[in-house]
């Protein structure tokens, strides 16, 4: 079997001839990071490479058009401060502003967000409800290069997490607390519009075998928000549009980290076919063999190697990581290896390069079930 067909075979819970294995956005054909370009990962990609069982699970997202940029104006200024970005909204209800800064070498961050008040509130929702255009070609682009060296994983849009961003995120969580039915008309607009742009991704992606996937339902997990809040402003409407991607013949998965524990149960019920990047205690806080019990087959479970541990492992240790999880998994399909998160280093110390190799090579080598 070719990565690929492992990949589907294990997201599809089928038996499985080995263990599969995928990177996580890390691959050499032009990702967030150049990699190929990089002389310290040149190790690491001659590792996954040269792995049979090994693919490579590839974001890339979609070109596309703001239906709302007539109503947006960004101004940019530098100075020895570093770098800032104003984006005004001139709404029907009057003017929206949120402010980026960024510190010269540092990393960026929102100082004002969009919705601050209940007025600001209103202005938003006199906003004209309008899809974007989306042009699925790239994704399209890059399924040609990738082949069956691994899966092409594009994104669509999460109706609560779309709204979430425009606030600052502790607000937000107060505000559905303290006004959740407020909130959901709010993520009831997001919904339609969604929609509406998942149906043009989906109407361009026939005869494509893409991987789709979401990555917002992560913020509303505990302890940020408790299951209850999860179940009215994540479950029901992720439910709807999975259905919508499995009518058009797609597979699909959601994107959380940290604790899925006490929220499994409204994975299932959304009906994904995978769930990554399951996180070991205690970062997260289930085991992969509770995990794998609980699903019993439902869902595919992806990850449990954590990303922090390739930075911080001793020689011989992520092998023994590696073949602890063989032990656990045993013969059940349903299983996807996968470290938590994508390299994300512009140069990565010899440590974790040497940690990955080892994972690669643990994680590749001929164990048949």
């Amino acid at each position: 079997m070719t990565p690929k067909e492992l990949m589907l075979a294990a997201i599809r819970r089928e038996p499985l001839p080995a263990l599969a294995v995928t990177t996580y956005n890390f691959h050499p054909y032009g990702g967030w990071i150049a990699y190929e370009q990089v002389p310290e990962y040149a190790p690491m990609l001659e590792a996954v490479t040269a792995a049979p069982n090994v693919g490579m699970l590839c974001k890339k997202g979609p070109a596309r058009r703001s239906a709302l940029e007539e109503l947006i104006t960004v101004e940019e200024t530098t100075d020895e401060s570093g770098s800032e970005r104003v984006t005004r909204w001139a709404t029907p209800k009057g003017e929206l502003k949120t402010v980026y800064r960024q510190p010269p070498g540092q990393p960026g961050y929102v100082t004002e967000h969009l919705l601050k008040t209940a007025e600001d509130i209103e202005k938003y929702r006199s906003v004209p409800l309008v899809a974007d255009e989306v042009d699925m070609s790239p994704v399209k682009e890059f399924y040609e290069v990738l082949g069956d060296d691994g899966m092409v994983y594009p994104s669509y849009r999460d109706p609560m997490y779309t709204l979430a961003s425009k606030f600052d995120y502790g607000e937000f969580t107060i505000a559905c607390m303290q006004d959740l039915p407020l909130i959901k008309t709010l993520v009831d607009r997001e919904f339609e519009r969604i929609k509406i742009e998942l149906e043009q991704m989906l109407a361009q992606s026939q005869g494509y075998d893409f991987l789709f996937y979401v990555a917002g339902p992560e913020v509303a997990t505990p302890p940020m928000l408790p299951p209850s809040v999860f179940r009215e402003l994540v479950t029901p409407y992720h439910k709807e549009l999975v259905g919508m991607i499995h009518d058009a013949g797609h597979l699909v998965a959601i994107h959380c980290h940290g604790r899925v524990r006490e929220v499994m149960d409204d994975f299932l019920e959304i009906g994904s076919d995978m769930l990554e990047p399951m996180e070991p205690p205690p970062e997260g806080d289930i085991t992969l063999e509770e995990a794998l019990e609980y699903v019993d087959g439902r869902i595919c479970l992806t990850g449990y190697i954590q990303d922090q541990d390739l930075h911080t492992a001793k020689p011989g240790e992520m092998r023994a990581k590696v073949e602890a999880i063989r032990e656990i998994v045993g013969g059940r399909s349903g299983y996807m290896m996968t470290n938590t998160a994508t390299p994300f280093l512009d140069q990565p110390p010899p440590q974790f390069v040497r940690n990955y190799v080892e994972f690669i090579e643990a994680a590749s080598e001929p164990l048949v079930y």
